[in-house]
């Protein structure tokens, strides 16, 4: 899906904060075939781009992990992050990209990364939902009844609660009609934090997840969902996880 301006309350991008810009750039171009455009004027950020749309970009960090971080478009980032802490959010900080756009890295209350993005004047993802762009975003969370309250009030979605194999509860967030992302609940031997799944469409999930080992990526974790096709998480070499969804499934 082509895109040209992104809703306010919508995910407009994904932002991978990485220490080692460099060493990321090869990894995702040599994986999925993503290239880069600079940004005039800084060197702290790259967009990612494929068949010269962009679909991701990379925030130069000098802390912390590296991590992939969602973002939703915002028409005054100063005006929801005083809205996300009035909620229980924290303010992790806050970048400004001249000829690019204003942004805010959040906690929210059970401590799962979000972004906010306001165009200045760049909307963020020209392409989603194909292959090689970003096709979904879940929060992972142990609180489900308190991440609708929050995100439906940060952002005036709506939320329905579903469930699909292999998942016995799953919720959608709705702005409107259309789905924004989803909360998917913790199981009790999973073994992490809550955090915001940034997923990504690929030709074939198998294939992607083999090319990136010698890459210096590693598979966490590989499943076929009937509704939504071969899912596979897996770190990139400086530790950041996502999420790539398979168009056409191996095994279904």
């Amino acid at each position: 899906m082509d895109i040209t301006t992104h809703t306010p309350g919508s995910f407009c991008t994904a932002v991978l904060r990485a220490q080692d810009m460099e060493r990321a750039v090869s990894f995702y171009n040599a994986l999925v075939g993503w290239t880069t455009q600079e940004v005039p004027g800084t060197a702290a950020h790259l967009l990612l781009q494929f068949g010269g749309k962009t679909v991701a970009s990379i925030h130069q960090s000098t802390r912390g992990n590296n991590i992939w971080i969602p973002h939703v478009s915002v028409e005054s980032v100063e005006r929801t992050t005083e809205n996300a802490i009035t909620l229980g959010a924290t303010l992790v900080d806050k970048a400004e990209v001249s000829g690019l756009a204003r942004m805010a890295t959040l906690r929210d209350r059970e401590g799962a990364l979000f972004g906010l993005w306001q165009p200045a004047p760049h909307h963020g993802a020209q392409l989603m939902e194909e292959v090689c762009s970003l096709w979904w975003v879940e929060v992972l969370s142990n609180d489900v009844a308190g991440a609708r309250e929050f995100y439906g009030r940060l952002f005036g979605w709506t939320s329905v609660d579903t469930s699909f194999e292999p998942f016995a509860a799953y919720t959608w967030f709705k702005r409107g009609d259309v789905q924004e992302g989803g909360i998917l609940p913790i199981g009790p031997d999973w073994g992490v934090s809550p955090r915001w799944n940034t997923i990504f469409a690929v030709d074939n999930c198998d294939t992607t997840l083999e090319r990136a080992k010698p890459l210096g990526g590693s598979t966490v974790f590989v499943h076929t969902v009937p509704r939504a096709g071969r899912i596979g998480i897996l770190n990139d070499p400086g530790g950041a996880g996502f999420v790539i969804r398979g168009r056409v499934p191996l095994e279904m």
